[in-house]
């Protein structure tokens, strides 16, 4: 049972960070509002920064990476603010879930706990030697232009509209630079790993929804019929609770992941000969891996799910009484309805994820030609 009782404890353990436990205390709630608007602070900051040199086209580049960055991880940041009793049901729910498993069923769950446990050690930590590049850049920079001025320069992790010079000022926004660059990825990194093993359980579960209308003989009854159908009901609302929790997130994940590749990959045009390009190579890469996680466990679910109706049709059906068949149809005709993982017009399946891909190549080109003309 160890699986079960340790489900997903390895996200939540980062969570903490932003004040986000089970228990809420006055300090936890604290902290999640400030959290909540230090993200909310940074993005206005980066919009102002942005609005500031509109006509500067390298420097929009240099702040819509960050810029979005912080959008997407305000919006999965936002299911904690506003929807905390909400997810935590959800995880109790498949909790309940899991003890219904039994033997090599339940091997499987332990297997999956194994591989996000080590999945979200992995994630956080190329994700944090791409946010502790930021700021060791920008601290190397400050002591490079200080000793080549004979004054004192301050250089922050990311472009603010304000003048930090002051070491009061620059001391506030280095601290709001890396508290955010922080929380963006505890709370990215948590929630990424956390729909994946959410999602990834469904697929166990469907697998073994399968296994057990396959192995039912109605020649012997239907005295097990039930408990597999109220278990498919369950999977299955649990299933579109799960979905429409991280509509939001896969809304502005798939949309905006779209966008910030290709300013990534303009900027890696830009300074490909220079140490800039290793880091905008790794931060790519996770907002690559972001997107694969939502769409490919988007399609997963959708074709195991849809596999529970053919596991029903290569059970020995036809020898059951006529009641049991009708019973049978309307469990084939809840599979065959499709489990779209979608966020508004956006549907997180493997073709959406080659369509952003495909197009990004397109976009750069466009955005080095614009920069041509405008030089």
């Amino acid at each position: 049972m160890g699986c079960i009782e340790q489900f997903l404890d390895a996200q939540m353990w980062y969570l903490r960070y932003c004040g986000v436990v089970r228990r809420k205390s006055v300090l936890a709630g604290v902290r999640t509002n400030g959290c909540f608007a230090v993200l909310v602070t940074f993005i206005a900051l980066q919009s102002t920064f942005v609005f500031q040199h509109v006509h500067h086209f390298g420097r929009i580049c240099d702040a819509i990476p960050t810029l979005v960055v912080g959008m997407v991880t305000l919006s999965k940041f936002y299911i904690f603010v506003f929807h905390p009793a909400t997810i935590f049901a959800l995880i109790d729910s498949f909790k309940a879930l899991q003890g219904r498993a039994t033997g090599d069923e339940l091997a499987l769950f332990r297997r999956c706990g194994r591989f996000h446990s080590k999945l979200t050690r992995i994630y956080m930590v190329s994700a944090l030697i791409v946010g502790w590049f930021y700021i060791m850049s920008a601290v190397l920079t400050g002591v490079y232009q200080t000793l080549a001025d004979g004054r004192l320069h301050f250089v922050a992790p990311m472009a603010f509209p304000h003048n930090y010079q002051h070491p009061a000022v620059f001391a506030l926004t280095f601290l709001l630079n890396c508290d955010s660059i922080h929380m963006s990825i505890f709370i990215s990194g948590s929630v990424d790993t956390c729909f994946s093993e959410l999602a990834t359980n469904v697929t166990i579960h469907f697998a073994v929804l399968q296994g057990r209308f396959r192995a039912l003989d109605f020649r012997r009854g239907a005295g097990g019929l039930e408990p597999i159908v109220a278990y498919h009901r369950d999977v299955l609302q649990l299933c579109r609770a799960m979905t429409d929790l991280f509509r939001h997130t896969v809304f502005y994940l798939l949309l905006l992941d779209s966008v910030l590749l290709c300013v990534i990959g303009y900027q890696f045009v830009l300074f490909m000969s220079t140490p800039r390009a290793l880091m905008l190579v790794a931060m790519a890469f996770v907002m690559v891996l972001q997107a694969v996680i939502y769409c490919y466990h988007g399609t997963m679910i959708h074709e195991e799910g849809l596999k529970v109706a053919d596991a029903i049709y290569q059970s020995n059906w036809y020898e059951a009484p006529v009641a049991v068949q009708k019973r049978l149809r309307l469990c084939m005709m809840r599979a065959q309805k499709p489990i779209v993982t979608r966020g508004g017009f956006i549907k997180a399946t493997l073709p959406t994820l080659k369509k952003i891909l495909n197009s990004t190549g397109s976009y750069i080109t466009m955005l080095l030609s614009l920069d041509t003309e405008l030089q």
